[in-house]
C-alpha cells in the first residue's frame, strides 16, 4: 500500500469516526429527550430548553469513548501486516485471541464476544457435547489465529459442525480481522484457510452466519468474492430498537452463505 493510500484510508477512518461520533450524540440526546421531558419538574414552557441541553450532555457523555476508540484504530490504520501466517489457538494465546475478536467485532457490542466459544473449544469434554440440529450451535470447534512475525493477532476464524449438517458441512465461526489491519489480505487468507481446512476434512460445504450490519459491510464483499454466496436469510435476533440506536437504518437481516468446496489436502495432511 503506498503513502497515498495510507493517508486516503486515514481520512477514510477519520470521517467514519466522526460520523460515527454525531450520530451516537444525536441518538443519545434524542432518546433521552423523549423518555424523561415528562417527568421534568419544570413548568411546561421551559421543558424543551431543559431537556435539550441535558440529552446533548448525556450524549456527549456516552459518546465519548466511541469517539475515543475510533481515533486510536484511524491513528493504527498505517499498520503492516508482515510474515502473516496461522497458528491453532491455544490456551497461552486465548486472552490476545479474544481481545482481537472482539476488536473486529466491535460494531456489536456485547451482543458478540467470542470469549465463551474460545474457551469452550478448548475444553474436549465441553466441546464434544454441545451437538445439536440446530445450526447456530457448534460442536467440534476449533479456531485459529492470524499472526505476524512478531506474534501479533491480527485476525481469527474457526470451524465448527452441527447436527443438522455434520456429514456435508463446516461453519465458520468468528472470521474477523482487527480494524487496522484490513485492506492487507488478512481477511483472504483467513476464508481462504477456513476453505482449505474444511475440504481437507472431507467437507463439501462451508458455510456461515453473517449479517447486513454495518460493521459487516467490508466482509460481504470478501465473502462475496470467496463464492460464499447467499442462500437464506432470516430477521435479526437483536430488537430492532437496539438496531435503531447502534445506527442501523435498515432492519438487520441474519444472512446464511455457503460455498461448495473443492477436494483437497493442505500440505501434510
Amino acid at each position: 500500500m503506498s503513502l497515498a493510500g495510507d493517508a486516503v484510508n486515514l481520512e477514510h477512518a477519520v470521517e467514519q469516526t466522526v460520523g460515527d461520533g454525531l450520530h451516537w450524540v444525536a441518538q443519545t440526546a434524542s432518546d433521552a429527550y423523549s423518555a424523561t421531558k415528562s417527568v421534568v419538574p419544570l413548568p411546561e414552557e421551559y421543558k424543551d430548553a431543559a431537556m435539550v441541553g441535558a440529552a446533548v450532555v448525556v450524549g456527549a457523555l456516552v459518546a465519548r469513548p466511541l469517539l475515543a476508540r475510533s481515533f486510536s484504530v484511524a491513528e493504527q490504520t498505517v499498520a503492516r501486516a508482515e510474515g502473516v501466517h496461522m497458528v491453532p489457538l491455544t490456551k497461552q494465546n486465548l486472552p490476545e485471541a479474544v481481545a482481537a475478536a472482539k476488536e473486529g467485532f466491535s460494531y456489536g457490542g456485547p451482543f458478540l464476544n467470542p470469549a465463551k466459544d474460545f474457551k469452550a473449544s478448548l475444553d474436549p469434554v465441553l466441546n464434544a457435547t454441545r451437538l445439536s440440529m440446530d445450526p447456530k450451535v457448534e460442536a467440534n470447534a476449533r479456531y485459529w489465529l492470524a499472526v505476524d512475525k512478531d506474534g501479533k493477532v491480527l485476525g481469527t476464524t474457526g470451524l465448527y459442525e452441527t447436527g443438522k449438517d455434520q456429514a456435508e458441512a463446516a461453519w465458520m465461526g468468528w472470521m474477523s480481522v482487527r480494524p487496522a489491519y484490513r485492506g492487507q489480505g488478512v481477511g483472504k487468507l483467513l476464508v481462504d484457510f477456513s476453505k482449505e481446512q474444511a475440504a481437507a476434512d472431507g467437507k463439501q460445504f462451508l458455510r456461515l452466519y453473517t449479517s447486513n450490519a454495518r460493521g459487516e459491510a467490508a466482509a460481504q464483499g470478501l465473502y462475496e468474492r470467496e463464492g460464499l454466496k447467499v442462500v437464506g436469510s432470516e430477521p435479526h435476533t437483536i430488537p430492532r430498537f437496539l438496531q435503531i440506536i447502534g445506527g442501523e437504518k435498515q432492519p438487520l437481516k441474519i444472512l446464511f452463505r455457503e460455498v461448495e468446496l473443492k477436494p483437497s489436502k493442505l500440505p501434510g495432511s
